[in-house]
């Protein structure tokens, strides 16, 4: 069942729309003129808010550019890992990717189409992609060291969380090469092919991880 969000005050209201347009009209200015040519002042004045503002949303040019992946991260933290002590994790990440995924995706649509061509091009970008994907993966691997009762390190938690975070991509890829000409993506569509792709793999994951030997 997905967690249901607490009604936003005014000012938090305020907060997440100033900080989803300086989103919005980044990746605007991103598409248009390129990742490296776009500064953080145009982006500022483009979002019609003070440089100041800006690096309290946002400390680097880069943190816009990962804003959704950081926003996938917090959630998969507090779903995942804050899941009820009886729910095994990966049913967590399969209700998560299909109940929660789509609405945390929703205010950086354009941010998602763009996103993987713009880390492409830049090397400063792969880099941080690596390292918030390794953060992602921790998150997980967290969640199958809970069940499993081993070090989140161990290699049993690092295989089922590699198979869910790289199930994901994989699926997002093959959407993209599918749904190319598509004007908007379908999110909960889409979420819905994760979670039961992911479902699939992590069934076999866990039938697979039963044959490596447990840490004596």
């Amino acid at each position: 069942m997905a967690a249901i969000e607490p009604k936003l005050g005014l000012r938090e209201r305020k907060k997440r729309r100033t900080r989803e347009t300086i989103v919005s009209v980044a990746t605007t200015l991103f598409a248009e003129q390129g990742y490296e040519a776009t500064t953080t002042a145009q982006i500022a004045d483009a979002a019609d808010v003070s440089s100041s503002t800006f690096f309290k949303y946002f400390p680097t040019k880069a943190d816009v550019v990962f804003s959704l992946f950081d926003a996938i991260i917090e959630s998969a933290e507090e779903r995942v890992l804050g899941r009820p002590p009886e729910e095994p994790a990966a049913d967590a990440v399969v209700a998560w990717i299909a109940d929660e995924l789509p609405e945390v995706e929703a205010p950086y649509a354009e941010l998602l189409q763009e996103s993987d061509r713009l880390i492409e091009a830049d090397p400063e970008l792969q880099a941080q992609h690596r390292l918030r994907s390794a953060r992602f993966e921790d998150v997980l691997a967290a969640a199958f060291a809970r069940d499993l009762g081993e070090p989140a390190d161990g290699v049993r938690p690092r295989v089922l969380a590699a198979i869910a975070w790289r199930g994901m991509l994989d699926v997002w890829t093959a959407w993209q090469e599918t749904h190319a000409s598509d004007e908007d993506v379908d999110l909960k569509e889409l979420c819905e092919v994760k979670a039961d792709y992911i479902r699939r793999a992590l069934e076999a994951g866990l039938q697979a991880v039963e044959l490596l030997p447990r840490p004596a």
